[in-house]
């Protein structure tokens, strides 16, 4: 579902558009909410009146509608992410961010592979786009702790499907801990196509152990591991590090990539391609 698709309807248009106030119509500020809460997890309702200038009460009904649609939950004096949908729920989030960007990667990423070829797939939402590039592949077998690129390729003639197994994790709709890393062990992959949260420098960081564990894993049992990188993933931050940008075959970064950092990349004698 498009993330457009929760937003109320935009003739609710309040007293404090018409006279005052800001531009927006009420669903591109309640988007701007949303974005408001997810980046500081809590946010006072006096900050988003003052923030927006709108009066409180426009805040109040603004927040009873996004709470309705689990996008965020209401509390005296404001709202947090923690417990909304969005929050816990935050891969179908991600789902709906830089989609040509990833579906660009994961054409680029997709070439790479050939008929009979074993690939590993990491539980990212960039790398669940090359599920559409496998459709036209005579046979291939996947190997992948997702439960998106299971639900994509369950049905597809021409795959050889396996699961990791594991403990699920709704967050990031995956499976993880010792049952998916034993698993991945015993088995061998020509390609293993991985995505990471952040980048700095020119190290990859995961802001999960549990997910980190696993694309450890993935990368040792693959004789190549390619990388796929939207724009973005070079201004987030995330806690725990999980390779560097040196470790992989193939880097594919979206062209949006500004040149600053690309300049870096290549100061670093880091290969990679702009898609």
């Amino acid at each position: 579902m498009p993330l457009d698709a929760f937003w109320p309807d935009d003739k609710d248009v309040t007293a404090d558009n018409l006279h005052g106030g800001t531009h927006m119509t009420p669903s591109e500020r309640r988007q701007e909410i949303v974005k408001l809460v997810m980046a500081e997890r809590t946010v006072q309702l006096d900050q988003l009146a003052e923030h927006f200038q709108v009066s409180r009460m426009t805040i109040h009904r603004d927040l009873d509608l996004l709470e309705e649609r689990g996008l965020l939950r209401k509390g005296r004096g404001g709202a947090t992410a923690e417990g909304s949908l969005l929050f816990e729920s935050n891969f179908h989030y991600r789902m709906q961010l830089e989609i040509p960007e990833k579906q660009a990667l994961a054409k680029a990423a997709g070439a790479l592979v050939e008929p009979g070829n074993v690939v590993m797939i990491d539980d990212s939402t960039t790398t669940l786009l090359l599920a559409d590039a496998f459709e036209a592949i005579e046979f291939i077998t996947v190997i992948t702790n997702s439960l998106a690129v299971c639900e994509r390729l369950r049905s597809r003639p021409n795959v050889h499907l396996i699961m990791t197994g594991g403990s699920y994790n709704d967050t990031f709709q995956g499976f993880y801990g010792l049952v998916c890393e034993q698993s991945l062990s015993k088995l061998r992959a020509d390609i293993a196509f991985l995505s990471a949260s952040s980048v700095i420098g020119t190290s990859l960081y995961h802001q999960d152990q549990e997910v980190v564990r696993m694309k450890r894993a993935l990368m040792n049992s693959a004789e190549r591991s390619v990388l796929l990188l939207t724009h973005s993933k070079f201004s987030a931050r995330a806690l725990n590090h999980f390779a560097d940008l040196s470790e992989f075959d193939k880097v594919f970064i979206g062209e949006q990539l500004e040149t600053e950092a690309a300049q870096r990349l290549r100061q670093a004698d880091i290969a990679f391609e702009l898609v």
